[in-house]
């Protein structure tokens, strides 16, 4: 796909800068503009067939370009029987279910799962309740991701999880009672 998408980008350079000298000159000399239509009305036929060729290459391109990215929006992982893919979306759901139901202080949660040259990189975005020490609980949830990523779903490159804590919530209050005990509300 790289070596495709250099060969059509240098096919578009070179006929956008032949494109433009062209223009040049025939704003220079516009009697080039004249012998250029009249060589197109005799050598229709080339004329045609460069066009469609530069169109036909730009449809191949998209489609390519199509696939690729519907391709990167999933990981495909190896199995002896075939091959599974699991796409970034269900990636997302698994992990933002996983963590809401195991940490009860997490208000609500974002998660954003991509695939970079590195491996599987996430973005969470959450809010949580206040009361715990932030560094030590969000390096907390950063290593039950990896673990989720890794053990449960298998991917075998988890590049990063990025972790934005979007809002804090206040603690609860704690009030006592006549007896002197403590209720949280």
């Amino acid at each position: 796909m790289r070596i495709f998408t250099r060969i059509v980008q240098a096919i578009f350079i070179l006929s956008g800068v032949t494109l433009v000298l062209f223009l040049a000159l025939c704003w220079i000399k516009p009697e080039l503009l004249i012998k250029a239509s009249h060589y197109i009305e005799t050598n229709l036929l080339k004329a045609g067939l460069a066009g469609f060729s530069l169109i036909l290459v730009i449809i191949i391109w998209f489609v390519y370009w199509i696939d690729y990215v519907i391709r990167t929006k999933n990981i495909c992982l190896d199995n002896p029987h075939g091959k599974v893919r699991i796409s970034l979306r269900a990636i997302e759901e698994f992990i933002s279910t996983k963590i809401s139901a195991q940490m009860p202080n997490i208000k609500s949660i974002l998660v954003k799962a991509s695939i970079g040259s590195h491996g599987l990189e996430t973005l969470i975005q959450m809010r949580i309740s206040g009361g715990y020490n932030i560094p030590e609980f969000t390096s907390q949830i950063q290593e039950l991701i990896r673990n989720y990523l890794e053990d449960v779903v298998g991917v075998e490159r988890v590049s990063h999880i990025e972790i934005f804590v979007t809002s804090i919530a206040p603690a609860p209050v704690e009030e006592k009672d006549e007896e002197g005990e403590k209720e949280s509300n």
